[in-house]
């Protein structure tokens, strides 16, 4: 109920500042306008009717906001709290770069002569406009940090205002490095497209909109970047999922744009050594479009690339740095391993259209073949480069090709790869058989036997590739098993019981069933502590007997090193919380079966929702990237 309060409160504070701020804009800009003697009353109108009406609005919800946090500790460290602290200074820190970047941008169009209305940003606005709208949101960003200045101090707890403030410093690091980029690209985009008398060309807007951006991207991303850097030194920063995401993002963004521009740049030389009648100015203005894109993207690609490995090396788990490495290596395969398929694609259709159709070498052949030989030059390289070595790792022995193995990225990258080629088979076997019955029942065209054996050739490949991400997945399974069956069979548990309390039974049998392999004895307390059993590696006990051990048991459990699991049954006085409030045989099993294979035990938390949505929107990126590829693939085959 609290969090709905909040919510509602919070979020008609931020709207109501923005109406009221922006109705104060209006207004000045409006009086001060040199193009009218008056305000008109429309105008005029609209801004005192934002100003009216969302004054109140926002003292009333601000003030109770306020007041409420100050009596009321949870209140004042609460999320949402932090959330439009930091939502506030986004929205009227933005409008002023935005501003300050419509300022500079308009001037130096003007200074060489170029109408202002070919302008990036802020071509139909004034300097006046610029310097009101920068003013006031500064006031307003003024008061909203001082504010939020004193709220810091006041904290009890500060892990919800920190999480917001992480997210807040890289929010500025990607609009910064948009810009930045952006700027680059259309300095060195006009740098190809008139290469002479760069001043005295037409499009040299490009030139000077991209120099603005430049000006004002560079140092909101530095001065963002450097505020991330300077906060690793606390602990809590350097683990951040948040700051892992970013680099991951930014890294693979890179990667995947400088692949398509190699690709297309490798296919515009091809076209024209195989003899392309495009003139030598138009080739070097495409390539340079290519050119102005993936550069400044392939600095990011190999900047944020170098941090993300200094993440990795900085993850004190081998494990864990292994896992860390894995997941960024299959994206990058996966993205490997679809273009060098529908380069292979392209290939095939390109030798079967010249050997079964009447077409001569022409634009249609020559772009096919440039098109094969430029996806399959850009695609495989990164595919063997990635995808060696991860099948090296988890064909080696001991516990690192184990875990490398049963790792879920492994799995859902071989999951994905065997759906994406049944469902591709699919789809060609159904395009095959209609066409193959269509020319039977009605008439065979001129391209009959072309498309059938289009059909059958890409049948092949999906066929081909399916088999192999089949084989290599039962072959993980078989290693898999083997290496668990051992493990397993050295892993023994003990469970102690009350005599004919009948708490070991159903726990022995849930063990059997979760790994069939792992030794398991039972003994009651009432008859001593067996020998041997301090070389178990767990020792399961309800919790009757955790909390109130016999002398032997309580004497014996202080020396014991190995893993205690306590299972909760009810006991008169005691009240239990968390994940496991009951006894549940198979939940004990599985974090037995967790501990015997070597593998992290998870209890359940609150954190599972955020953890299933970040899988969620991992497996949609992953998607998004498989069709962005197998689409140009089958458009390229098809011509279309």
């Amino acid at each position: 109920m609290k969090t709905i309060r909040r919510l509602y409160f919070y979020l008609v504070a931020l709207i109501s500042l923005e109406v009221v701020l922006w109705g104060l804009i209006n207004l000045l800009r409006t009086i001060f306008s040199s193009e009218l003697t008056f305000p008109g009353a429309d105008t005029l109108a609209q801004a005192l009717a934002l100003i009216f009406v969302g004054v109140p609005i926002f003292l009333t919800h601000w003030l109770w906001a306020q007041n409420i946090s100050a009596k009321d500790t949870e209140e004042n460290s609460a999320t949402l709290r932090a959330l439009f602290f930091y939502a506030a200074l986004l929205i009227t820190l933005i409008p002023v770069i935005q501003n300050l970047l419509a300022f500079i941008n308009r001037t130096l169009v003007v200074s060489v002569g170029i109408d202002t209305s070919r302008a990036f940003l802020g071509g139909s606005q004034t300097w006046i406009d610029n310097i009101i709208a920068i003013i006031l949101n500064l006031l307003a960003a003024a008061y909203l940090y001082g504010m939020l200045g004193k709220n810091w101090k006041s904290l009890t707890e500060t892990e919800n205002f920190a999480d917001i403030r992480r997210l807040y410093r890289y929010i500025w690091v990607l609009y910064g490095l948009m810009m930045l980029v952006y700027g680059v690209q259309q300095v060195i985009r006009f740098l190809f497209y008139q290469p002479a008398n760069v001043l005295g060309m037409p499009n040299r807007e490009m030139f000077i909109n991209g120099t603005a951006l430049i000006l004002i991207g560079a140092p909101v991303w530095v001065f963002a970047w450097n505020l991330c850097q300077k906060s690793l030194d606390d602990e809590q920063e350097k683990g951040s999922i948040l700051r892992l995401g970013v680099l991951y993002l930014l890294a693979l963004v890179g990667v995947s744009v400088v692949l398509s521009m190699t690709g297309l740049t490798i296919n515009l030389v091809l076209e024209q050594l195989l003899g392309a009648n495009t003139s030598w100015q138009e080739l070097v203005s495409k390539i340079g479009d290519h050119i102005s894109v993936g550069l400044p993207l392939g600095l990011v690609w190999a900047y944020y690339g170098h941090w993300l490995g200094h993440e990795f090396s900085a993850t004190g788990d081998p494990l864990r740095r292994a896992a860390l490495k894995r997941f960024y290596y299959y994206i990058l395969s996966l993205i490997g391993v679809v273009a060098s398929f529908v380069g292979l694609a392209l290939l095939f259709s390109f030798v079967v259209s010249s050997l079964s159709s009447d077409v001569l070498w022409g634009d249609v052949l020559r772009a096919r073949l440039s098109a094969a030989i430029s996806t399959m030059l850009a695609g495989l390289p990164l595919w063997l480069a990635t995808w060696m070595p991860l099948q090296k790792e988890a064909i080696s022995a001991g516990d690192q090709g184990d875990h490398a193995r049963r790792s879920i990225v492994r799995r859902a990258y071989l999951y994905l790869a065997i759906f994406a080629t049944v469902i591709g088979g699919m789809i060609t076997a159904i395009y095959l058989v209609y066409t193959v019955l269509f020319g039977l029942l009605d008439h065979r065209s001129s391209s009959f036997v072309t498309d059938v054996l289009n059909g059958v050739q890409l049948l092949v490949l999906f066929v081909a590739f399916l088999l192999y991400h089949w084989t290599v997945m039962r072959k993980d399974g078989d290693r898999a098993a083997d290496a668990l069956v051992e493990r397993q069979a050295h892993f023994a548990v003990l469970i102690f019981e009350n005599e004919g309390s009948g708490f070991a039974g159903p726990l022995v049998d849930a063990i059997k069933r979760a790994s069939a392999f792992i030794p398991v004895a039972t003994q009651a307390v009432e008859h001593g502590i067996p020998e041997g059993a301090g070389s178990v590696q767990v020792v399961v006990l309800p919790s009757n007997l955790a909390v109130d051990p016999p002398e032997a048991l309580r004497l014996w459990l202080k020396e014991y090193t190995g893993r205690k699991i306590v299972v909760p049954v009810p006991l008169n006085g005691w009240l239990w919380t968390g994940g496991m409030a009951k006894n549940n045989p198979a939940a004990t099993a599985q974090i037995i079966r967790n501990l015997a294979e070597g593998q992290e035990v998870r209890i359940s938390s609150g954190s599972t929702a955020w953890q299933m949505a970040a899988y969620v929107f991992a497996a949609l990126f992953l998607l998004q990237i498989l069709f962005v590829f197998f689409g140009l693939g089958i458009s390229m085959i098809t011509g279309d």
